[in-house]
């Protein structure tokens, strides 16, 4: 999910906050005659929260557009088999490949190749998938201080690739560069997702609904699976008449967002047979109680930047690793040694699609718990009991509404995409309705006073999510205090 945005305008919280009130979408796409400023949105089918703040972007080429419908008639049939091939053939086909990424990264990249060489292990050493646990499990950290010229594939222009960023649960921000062909790879693989999820339901014609920080690469797959964009910076009411107005079949968002959306279901469920949470933890009793109230299946999806699609949540009750996108192994936190299974454990990925900045046994900093005794179940990709991670949040704006902690992320990454701002970690802190704390550690190159010159419109976009004015205090420092456990960036600190 990546954009090329340009230097956004500069004009009034005030006139930012009305644009957002006014700017209803009431034209039909097929047969009205639209507005010129709105014919993009009924196009691509993307709404943002205000024109003033909407990035200007290039979207993927059309060379790119036509190699995936190329790519989609070649591989969906084996993509659709491989959930259930022998356990046997699976892991065949992982070692094989992770064989080759290590090869490739030991030969091209610096940061693996001086972390292996110190550590005594050479590609060589791979025999078979026991051998995969011996590959030195590489950091956030270390990818950060090698970003760019120690970690990304000499063999692709830097133009040719995808930037997208990792921070998430973490704070720590990672610059990343992802490879066309994985792009195409991993769209074709989120159709499988959603077929699966929805109990083989989805279909071409069908109606996909992100609402998310920008939309997916690409709008549709020719002419088929259509996919629409909401901006998460919107409030929830207004997110249900885009919803109740585009008649979606599946919804897919933070659990959180689904969660503010809840009040407002009845305006938008009737179309609807799926929704699918992703990037923030929710637990399954949660799921279950909004699956009742929304009147559809509420399934997880477990992913990040990272390593894409990790495992999916599917109807039959279990997390399934999608094994040809990704490798997960689940270590001791103490030992890096495999986890017993049954004990939650370190959540270590391989990327098995992206070769221009791969990710090999990468700390995925998440905990997650392997089954002691895996249900028998007619998919093949290794179970997962449970996400055990990934906890942020929720801010309150002045009238008592829940603001979920997905949107408040979702500002942060607004912010450092429309002013072109690298951090390597930041926090932000409501410490009263209207009183936002922001704490950064700049990225390599990023000015303090770039940071704070820029606060200007990450309150214009903090007060639009709230609904009401808002002030930032903006701090920027060269470390946070250690703190036990996994730091949250997004929370709440307001006296009761």
């Amino acid at each position: 999910m990546t954009m090329t945005f340009d230097k956004v305008s500069s004009d009034s919280d005030n006139e930012l906050f009305k644009e957002i009130q006014e700017s209803d979408y009431q034209l039909a796409p097929q047969d009205a005659v639209i507005n010129e400023s709105r014919k993009q949105d009924y196009a691509l089918l993307e709404f943002w929260e205000s024109e003033h703040t909407r990035p200007a972007y290039s979207a993927v080429s059309g060379e790119m557009t036509t190699s995936l419908s190329d790519s989609f008639d070649h591989y969906i049939g084996c993509c659709m088999e491989h959930p259930f091939l022998p356990q046997a053939e699976i892991q065949r086909r992982q070692f094989e490949r992770i064989k080759y990424l290590v090869e490739l990264a030991y030969a091209e990249i610096p940061v693996y190749r001086d972390k292996y060489k110190a550590a005594g292990f050479q590609p060589s050493d791979l025999h078979g998938a026991d051998d995969i646990d011996r590959i030195p499990i590489i950091t956030k950290s270390e990818l950060v201080a090698a970003f760019p010229g120690r970690c990304v594939n000499p063999r692709y222009r830097m133009e040719d690739l995808f930037p997208t960023r990792s921070s998430g649960s973490s704070g720590q921000t990672l610059l990343i560069r992802v490879d066309p062909d994985a792009i195409v790879t991993d769209t074709i693989q989120g159709v499988r997702q959603f077929a699966l999820q929805s109990g083989l339901k989805y279909g071409p014609k069908d109606l996909l609904m992100h609402v998310y920080t920008v939309p997916w690469w690409f709008p549709s797959i020719g002419n088929d699976y259509r996919g629409a964009f909401i901006s998460n910076v919107i409030p929830p009411d207004r997110v249900a008449k885009h919803l109740a107005y585009l008649s979606p079949h599946i919804l897919s968002c933070y659990p959180s967002n689904l969660e503010a959306l809840l009040p407002y279901a009845e305006q938008f469920n009737a179309s609807l047979y799926l929704a699918v949470t992703h990037s923030e933890y929710s637990a399954k009793s949660a799921r279950q109680e909004w699956s009742q109230q929304l009147g559809v299946p509420v399934l997880d999806e477990y992913s990040s930047e990272e390593a894409t699609r990790i495992a999916i949540e599917l109807p039959c009750g279990h997390y399934h690793v999608c094994e040809d996108s990704v490798r997960l192994d689940v270590v001791d936190p103490v030992t890096l040694a495999p986890q017993v299974p049954g004990q939650s454990g370190l959540s270590v990925i391989t990327n098995l699609l992206n070769e221009a900045m791969p990710f090999i046994r990468y700390m995925q900093g998440d905990y997650v718990t392997e089954p002691a005794h895996p249900d028998r179940c007619g998919i093949s990709w290794k179970q997962l009991e449970s996400i055990d991670g990934r906890a942020n949040d929720a801010f309150i704006n002045a009238y008592g509404r829940v603001v979920p902690a997905g949107s408040v992320l979702d500002i942060t990454y607004r912010w450092m995409f429309d002013c072109n701002i690298n951090l390597q970690q930041f926090e932000i802190i409501q410490k009263a309705h209207d009183l936002i704390e922001a704490r950064f550690i700049p990225g390599a190159g990023i000015s303090e006073e770039r940071i704070l010159g820029s606060t200007g419109h990450l309150e214009a976009l903090l007060s639009l999510c709230l609904e009401h004015k808002v002030k930032v205090q903006a701090r920027v420092m060269a470390a946070f205090p250690p703190k036990a456990g996994k730091r949250r960036p997004i929370r709440r600190e307001m006296a009761k």
